[in-house]
Order: C-alpha cells, then structure tokens, then sequence
C-alpha cells in the first residue's frame, strides 16, 4: 500500500484553490490505491470539514491572526504560513508522530509559504518520500523529486525552475498535467463546439474577496444583454453571497447556484465563461469553453497574458482595475462577434491528474492499446514537439500545427497506417506507437512496417516503452498477418531506443540496399515467422 501526505492550507486570505486541487490529486492518488492523509493548518476558512468527508486530516494547531495589509511577494506567502518554516514543520512531524506515522511513500506539498528549508526536515522525518511539489511562481528552491506547475507560461515554461530544483527532478509543466477530475477527461471529447453566445457562467473562485462577481451581474443588467441566460455560481467562503443573490434575483433568465460538486456540467452547457484566472481556467479550457478572464491575484497575472497572447483566453485585467462597464463592453462586443471564439481546448484533455499520480505512483498494469481518434490530434502534436521526441528524430524541427492537422486527418483513413495510444487501466494516455506499412526492402517478405514510438514525458523510465512495442507488435501482426516485418530506424545516440528494441527481439537489419539517413542510425527489423520459430 503506497501512503502518500499532502501539506495545503486554505483560508479567507489564501482562498481554496490550493486545497482543492490538493484534493482532486488525492482522489486519483485513492482511486489507484494509495492512503491519503492531509496536513492543515487550522485557520478561519481552512476547508478542513470539507477534506474529512473523504481523508484524515491531521491538523496544525492555530495559531494568532497576523495583519497580512500592506504584504506582497514572499513575505505575504511567509504570512499565510502563520509561523517561521521550522515551526511549521516541527508542528507537522509532531501530529505525525502522535498519528503513529513515522514514514511515507509519497509527499505532496501546495503550500506558496515552503520551500527547500521546510521540506528538508519533512524527507528527514518521514525516511526521505518522493517528493512532489505543486507550485507556479518558481520564487524558491525546491528539493523536489517531482515538480508540477499546472499553469501556461508559453515558451518561458521550460526554464523557469531550472536553477531552483535538483538536476533529476521530473518537471511536469502546463495544463497537459493540470489536475482536473475525471469528469472533464470525460466529456472533453463529447461537448460539441459552440454555435452561438446564449449562455455566460459566472464564477470567481470560492472566495472572491472582491466581490467581482457583482460587478459581472452588474454588467449582465443592461438591455443589450437580456437575452441571455447567466448561471452563476457562488463559492464556499465567499463573504458577499448576499449582495450577489439580490442583483442575481433583479435579472431574468439568471440562475444563483450554491457550491457544487464540480462546475462540469455548467461548463459544459455554457457558451462563455466570465471567471478567474486560478484551476478553473483549465476546467473551462478542457472542455472548450470561451473565457473572459479577471486576474484575482498577483501570481495569475503571468500566465493570464500568456494564454491572452496566446489566443486561448480574453484577458481583461486585474481585479484592482476591471470595472462593471469593461466587462459589460466585452460581452455586448463578444455578441456582434462570429462564434465559437478560441477556448484553449488543446491546452487540456482532462487527464492531468492521471498522469501525475503516475510519476509519483508508477504505472499502473495491465496497460492496453486503442485506437487513435480525431479528438487524439492536439495530444499527438504535444508528443510529437516533445523537445527529447525532436532531438531523437530526424528532423529537429517543431511541427506546425496545421501540418499536423493535415498529416492527421490523412492517417485517420489511410489503412496503411496503424496508431494506438496506450492507456492504463483507469483510461490514462500515456504514450503513441505507430505502423507505416510500404512495399518490403527484404527479399523473403512482401511487406514492412516502419515504427515511430513517443512516451508521455510523466511515464519515461518507467518500463512502458517495452509494454508498448510488445503490445504494438502484437496490434500490428493481428491487422496484418504474418507477411508484414516490423522496422524501427533509431539515431545512434538514442541509447534508451535501442535498448528497447534489443530486449524486444529485434534484430540490426543488414540490408545492403537500405538507403542511409542523414543522421547515424541503426536499423532494426523484427519478423512475425521468426518471433513464431
């Protein structure tokens, strides 16, 4: 039994996106079988009833209410903590010890107040867990054995935590890891594409300290805008439920909805979402809602211009600045524009908490093979540009998404080629393997098939690329019978390659006619008659 820890805390003044990404982590973790345990801090607003429907949680005691006025960067982070890092800690391993846990398999941490010092006594007292660290202002350093960062830097993304964590940590980066139930990897390949602006979601997180959602219902009053409907929803802590339920009653066609279990299904019928820029925005995202985005905090702000100047959202400032009338001439222009407007729906498939549970948890077996399908395009191109997919090929090159689309679109009927995804047991994408069948350059069979293998970035080094060539053989040799050979061309310095292909019985092709490629590499050839003989 795999036990993993997760140190988060919510308050009024941190809000709750912290211990509710925490907590979808921990029902992927518990659904492959994994014991959870929480640690909070007690604090007004801590969210810690909520987590004891489902988990233990040991609990920090509280402690005096500091001033946070005036506070920014890392000294408001250091605040929220309550206490210096060394407290905190020994405050964490005493409730352990009193819980009779002396050690993990696994430690998560969510927390923008610790780093490298905290985390440090923690390894030390729990006899050193892997450690996975949630994180995206990459302000401190970290002793992380994996890092996530959920969030959308664009091309800065790669280098942000380069000298702040150790040389071996596994970074997963973007929403492609982002840690969204599994509800949203469901209906991401279900909802249709919007046709028309009927239906606008309000939502500003469970807190919305400043009111905005009134200022979206303010806006959503005028004439111009009567005809469509608004469901809104308020959050747990929010402490302005009153105020936003009597301007939801003054409007017609607007539905006030106290928390739910997930917004899926409200996503999922809007057209347009007025939201903030925290984890909802890759809900939103996934399933291909339009979003017009308030910054509610200083660390959304980055990644906020960067999906607004990457087209997947409409960014319209900071929660200091945005007023009423900027939301109401965003909306009223956003009608007389052509719909469906860019959503980012490539930026997420739903599957992100997968594949972090498997980084931290390993694979999980029996893995199988499914056919490719159109809604599988965005995740082949990410895999594709995967920056080791690029050095290992032949050409370098990042791949243009419209080349992809077209090469894609081709495939899916071309009956010459065959593309599995690999998942595991829970639905999981975790790598491609691929079969180009052409006429045979060996004399004693009529055809070969030429492989191209790519592994999600969360599941290299885990022994999946052995299970995928396997499975993939067998894939191949059921399509197209015994009279097919399999070939795979792998660049010399590709040690892990053809390592894999060794192991799995291929054979160096010794082919005098095989025209060299333009980089070294080596041929490798596996016959279905011989893997029988």
């Amino acid at each position: 039994m795999t036990t993993v820890l997760i140190r988060a805390d919510a308050s009024l003044s941190i809000g709750s996106g912290h211990v509710m990404r925490s907590r979808t982590l921990a029902r992927e973790l518990q659904r492959r079988g994994a014991t959870i345990s929480f640690l909070c801090r007690r604090q007004p607003g801590d969210l810690i009833a909520l987590l004891q429907q489902e988990f233990p949680v040991l609990a920090l005691p509280e402690l005096p209410l500091a001033s946070h006025e005036g506070l920014q960067g890392r000294n408001l982070y250091g605040a929220w903590l309550g206490c210096s890092q060394a407290e905190d800690a020994a405050d964490c391993l005493q409730v352990l010890r009193q819980a009779g846990i002396s050690s993990a398999d696994g430690l998560v941490v969510d927390h923008y107040g610790l780093d490298a010092q905290w985390q440090a006594k923690l390894l030390d007292g729990l006899a050193q867990p892997k450690l996975l660290v949630i994180d995206d202002l990459a302000d401190r350093p970290h002793l992380a054995d994996l890092l996530l960062d959920q969030n959308f830097f664009g091309e800065a993304s790669a280098d942000r935590y380069r000298s702040l964590v150790p040389t071996a940590c596994r970074q997963l980066l973007g929403p492609h890891y982002a840690l969204l139930g599994p509800e949203y990897a469901q209906l991401h390949p279900l909802v249709p594409p919007r046709s028309e602006l009927r239906r606008v979601l309000v939502f500003f997180g469970g807190v919305d300290p400043d009111n905005l959602t009134s200022r979206a219902l303010e806006a959503l009053q005028t004439p111009e805008l009567a005809d469509l409907a608004v469901d809104v929803v308020v959050g747990l802590q929010s402490p302005h439920h009153h105020a936003v339920a009597e301007l939801a009653a003054r409007r017609p066609g607007t539905t006030l909805h106290r928390p739910l279990p997930n917004l899926a299904g409200l996503i999922a019928r809007a057209d347009l979402a007025i939201g903030a820029g925290g984890a909802t925005t890759w809900e939103r995202a996934c399933l291909g809602l339009p979003s017009m985005l308030v910054s509610i905090a200083d660390n959304q702000l980055p990644f906020a211009q960067a999906l607004d100047q990457a087209g997947k959202v409409q960014l319209l400032g900071s929660a200091a600045v945005v007023t009423a009338d900027q939301i109401r001439q965003a909306l009223i222009a956003a009608l007389q524009q052509p719909w469906p407007r860019a959503s980012g729906q490539d930026l997420s498939d739903g599957w992100g908490a997968g594949r972090v549970a498997t980084a931290l948890m390993g694979l999980q077996r029996p893995l199988r093979l499914r056919p490719a399908v159109a809604n599988d395009e965005a995740l082949l191109l990410r895999w594709a540009n995967d920056p080791r997919v690029r050095a290992n090929s032949y050409s370098t090159e990042t791949i243009a998404p419209g080349d992809h689309h077209r090469w894609f679109q081709a495939g899916l009927a071309d009956a010459s080629r065959l593309l599995q995804i690999a998942i595991d047991p829970f639905g999981c994408p975790l790598g491609q393997i691929r079969f180009d069948r052409q006429p045979s350059r060996s004399s004693h069979q009529a055809h070969e098939a030429l492989i191209d293998m790519s592994l999600d970035h969360c599941a290299r080094g885990l022994g999946l690329a052995a299970d995928l060539v396997h499975m993939g053989l067998q894939a191949m040799e059921q399509l197209w019978g015994p009279c097919t050979d399999a070939v795979a061309e792998v660049l010399e310095g590709n040690a892990a390659s053809q390592a894999t292909f060794a192991k799995a019985g291929f054979r160096i092709d010794d082919i005098s006619d095989a025209q060299p490629p333009s980089q070294p590499a080596t041929r490798w050839r596996w016959s279905p008659a011989a893997s029988h003989s």
